[in-house]
C-alpha cells in the first residue's frame, strides 16, 4: 500500500506540474507582447490614398471589418456603416463561437478613436490589443507582419482616422476551450518591420507579396481537422464556408488543367477579379472579388501571374451547396 501511495502521489505531483507548466506558458507568459511603439501616422493626401487602397483593395480591412450584404456576389460593405465592425455567421459546427471583427472607425467610445498610432500598428503586425488581449489569429496579423512595412502599415492607421465615427458597441471574440488557450501563444512582437511591396517592375515579387498580403491562403489551402495547412497542397482548396447563400468550398487555384485554373486564360482571371463570375459563369459569392476588383490593373496582373507559378495540384472540390 505504501508504494501504491508513493506511486500516486507521483502522478500527483506530475500532473499538478503539468498543470502549472501549462498555465504558466499560456495564462502568465502568453501573451508574447511589448509596449506599444511611438509610431506616427502621415496625414499627407498620398498616404492617405495608399491607406485607402490599401484597406479597400488589398488587405480587405472593410470587408472583415464592416457590416456586409451576404445575399449578394462578393460581399459588398454596406456604405453607411463602413468600418463599424461585423459580427460573423456561426459556424454549427462550433454554436459556442462568437466571431466579431471590433469596429475600426476613429468613434471614440466602442472604435479605435482613443488608440494611439502605435497601439493599432501593433494590432495590425501583432496580434496583440489596446488592453492587451490576443486578437483572434481569423485577423492575419501573422502575415502583415511578414508583409506590411512601416510606411504601409501607417498609411493604414492615416486612411482608418479618415473614417465616419460610427457609434457600435460589439462585444468581444468568444472561443471554446482548449482554441481560447492556444490563441495566446499565438501573438509575437515584430522582431523586424517587412520592406514591404516589391516594385512594380519585378512582377513576379509583387505577384508573390500580393499573394500572401491578400491572404488567399487563408482559404484555399486545404486544411486537415484541426485546420493546418496540408504539405504539397497550397492553394488547393477544397475548405468549407457558410453564409447566407449556402454552403460554398474554396476552390482550386493552382495551375491544375482538370481541377484548378490551368484552364483558365487570364482574361477568365481578370472576369474573376473584376466580375466574380467564374469560367463556367457561375458566381461567385464569398471570395471578396467585390474589394479585388479595386484594385490596379498592374496588380491584378502581378497576382495572375504568381498564381501561374504556383505548383499544380489535382484537387476535385465539391460544388457550392446553395439554398434554395
Amino acid at each position: 500500500m505504501k508504494i501504491v501511495k508513493r506511486i500516486l502521489a507521483v502522478v500527483g505531483a506530475l500532473l499538478l506540474l503539468a498543470v502549472l507548466g501549462v498555465v504558466l506558458k499560456f495564462y502568465v507568459l502568453s501573451p508574447k507582447m511589448r509596449p506599444a511603439p511611438a509610431m506616427t501616422a502621415p496625414t499627407s493626401p498620398e498616404a492617405i490614398a495608399r491607406g485607402k487602397y490599401l484597406v479597400h483593395h488589398v488587405t480587405g480591412c472593410v470587408a472583415c471589418h464592416s457590416p456586409v450584404r451576404t445575399d449578394q456576389p462578393g460581399e459588398p460593405y454596406i456604405e453607411e456603416k463602413l468600418g463599424a465592425g461585423r459580427v460573423w455567421e456561426k459556424d454549427p459546427s462550433y454554436p459556442d463561437w462568437e466571431i466579431i471583427a471590433p469596429n475600426i472607425t476613429p468613434d471614440k467610445d466602442t472604435g479605435l478613436g482613443n488608440w494611439s498610432d502605435g497601439e493599432i500598428a501593433r494590432a495590425i503586425r501583432e496580434g496583440v490589443s489596446k488592453d492587451g488581449r490576443p486578437l483572434f489569429p481569423m485577423m492575419p496579423f501573422q502575415t502583415y507582419a511578414a508583409t506590411l512595412s512601416d510606411d504601409d502599415t501607417l498609411a493604414i492607421i492615416a486612411y482608418l482616422r479618415t473614417l465616419a465615427p460610427q457609434s457600435n458597441k460589439l462585444a468581444a471574440t468568444k472561443i471554446g476551450f482548449p482554441v481560447s488557450m492556444f490563441v495566446r501563444g499565438v501573438p509575437a512582437p515584430l522582431e523586424k518591420p517587412s520592406a514591404g511591396a516589391p516594385p512594380a517592375s519585378d512582377k513576379k515579387a509583387r505577384g508573390d507579396w500580393l499573394l500572401k498580403v491578400c491572404s488567399c491562403s487563408d482559404c484555399h489551402d486545404t486544411f486537415n481537422e484541426k485546420r493546418e495547412p496540408i504539405p504539397g497542397k497550397r492553394l488547393a482548396g477544397g475548405e468549407a464556408f457558410r453564409s447566407s447563400v449556402g454552403k460554398i468550398h474554396a476552390p482550386n487555384i493552382t495551375s491544375d488543367k482538370a481541377t484548378g485554373i490551368g484552364a483558365y486564360s487570364d482574361d477568365d482571371l481578370r472576369r474573376v477579379f473584376n466580375e466574380g463570375v467564374g469560367k463556367a459563369g457561375r458566381p461567385l459569392y464569398f471570395m471578396p472579388w467585390w474589394y479585388y476588383k479595386g484594385m490596379t490593373d498592374e496588380d491584378k496582373d502581378a497576382l495572375i501571374f504568381a498564381l501561374r507559378q504556383v505548383d499544380a495540384v489535382s484537387n476535385v472540390v465539391p460544388p457550392p451547396e446553395l439554398k434554395k
